[in-house]
């Protein structure tokens, strides 16, 4: 089953598009012999490395250093050539031997790192992100060998025993028998089957080119949408990728997704709508990211890398929306707590001259009040003393002044105290 899986894997937010992974489309695999039409243009992608190999001769063995973004993306001049370099090198170094990333032994793995920090200036702690990006340059490239060459001869064993003519030089029959053989299992059909129908049900592709999303913000740099140090939006890289020259979108599902976002981005803006950390428009138009990786920023960006990368110089536009629609809401929440404050301090005041009324009127009848202690849940019991006990009426008056301070001060007091503590 892994095989079959790394085979027949298809990413949908990649970086590149089929032909620049691979160097190839579907129309190279034919088995005609090239040198019968030399009016063609010749097609890129088996002669890169050795023209590479010639230009770091010629330049004394200058390496060119590879930089990565803020996401860890391959970003800098470099960035294109080295990604065509990778897809090269794993095509003619690992080819069909081993039909499982998985299963290439580390020594092989080793030998493919030296070649490139050979030709590169690259960081050793790199290694194990461009490891992974080799793995799925490989899987790329026989699901490539696969549909163009593999599916076109079904059914015809004497061609699909032939190795393409372009690969003659650098595949081992016995490799390439061992890969026919896993694609005409049932295992494998099953597999096939299973993502053609998951990939049938996704209709928003893009229309990324060579250089993916890294080259798309570039663009958007050049064109004064973005300014260079700004981590664009989500939403914004989704849209843009979708568009053609013209800004249209290729059908009606794409359009009016892309205008759902467009409009969620809107409600945000305008703090209709809140954000919880680590969302965005994308997060609620589509959902939650299934898998860990995700829309709209290209090729091995997780979740947790994306939300917990430096947000540039300054702080992307969309960071700033979601920081001034936070203290938008801090600044209500503490403006009905200033006037919840206010109308109890009003009652307090209602409250006092209710109690400065019973004072006096006690003090008309020769009787004082005191008040032994106040709290935040309850007023504790009221003492009246009376100026003389067997006064039935005098000590009638005192209990009703009593249970009106209770009931007037107690709610007013715990009420003002909570308040204060939120």
């Amino acid at each position: 089953m892994e095989v079959e899986e790394e085979i027949m894997e298809v990413e949908e937010e990649s970086d590149f598009s089929d032909r620049d992974l691979t160097g190839e489309s579907e129309s190279d695999f034919s088995d005609m012999d090239l040198t019968a039409h030399k009016t063609k243009t010749p097609k890129r992608g088996l002669t890169r490395l050795p023209k590479m190999r010639t230009a770091f001769t010629n330049s004394g063995g200058k390496k060119h250093k590879v930089t990565f973004d803020e996401l860890e993306k391959f970003s800098g001049e470099y960035r294109s050539e080295f990604s065509s370099f990778l897809g090269d090198l794993v095509r003619e170094s690992v080819g069909f031997r081993f039909l499982a990333w998985k299963t290439v032994p580390t020594e092989v793995k080793d030998k493919l790192w030296e070649e490139i920090t050979r030709f590169y200036d690259i960081d050793a702690c790199r290694r194990r992100f461009v490891m992974t990006r080799l793995g799925d340059l490989l899987r790329n490239f026989r699901r490539k060998v696969y549909a163009g060459y593999i599916v076109p001869n079904l059914g015809k064993p004497k061609k699909l025993a032939r190795i393409p003519k372009r690969y003659r030089s650098m595949v081992e029959q016995t490799d390439w028998d061992k890969f026919v053989t896993y694609t005409q299992s049932d295992e494998f059909k099953d597999v096939s089957n299973k993502r053609k129908t998951a990939r049938s049900k996704y209709v928003y592709d893009h229309h990324l080119g060579r250089g993916g999303y890294a080259y798309l913000r570039d663009k958007l740099v050049q064109n004064n949408e973005l300014s260079v140090d700004e981590i664009p939006s989500r939403a914004l890289m989704w849209r843009k990728a979708r568009e053609n020259k013209n800004g249209e979108y290729k059908n009606v599902d794409v359009k009016d997704i892309a205008n759902k976002i467009i409009d969620t981005e809107t409600q945000i803006k305008d703090g209709s709508v809140n954000l919880d950390p680590g969302t965005d428009a994308l997060t609620l138009v589509f959902g939650k990211e299934k898998g860990g990786y995700l829309k709209g920023v290209g090729y091995g960006v997780t979740s947790s890398r994306y939300w917990q990368s430096p947000r540039t110089k300054g702080s992307s536009k969309e960071r700033i929306a979601q920081l001034e629609f936070q203290l938008h809401n801090e600044r209500l929440e503490r403006g009905k707590k200033d006037e919840q404050i206010k109308t109890l301090s009003m009652q307090m005041a209602e409250t006092n001259n209710t109690l400065n009324q019973v004072l006096a009127h006690l003090a008309a009848q020769g009787q004082t009040l005191q008040i032994s202690s106040l709290s935040a849940d309850k007023i504790s019991q009221t003492q009246v003393n009376s100026l003389d006990k067997h006064d039935g009426s005098k000590h009638k008056a005192n209990a009703t002044a009593s249970k009106i301070v209770q009931k007037e001060m107690a709610p007013t007091v715990s009420m003002i105290i909570s308040l204060f503590f939120l």
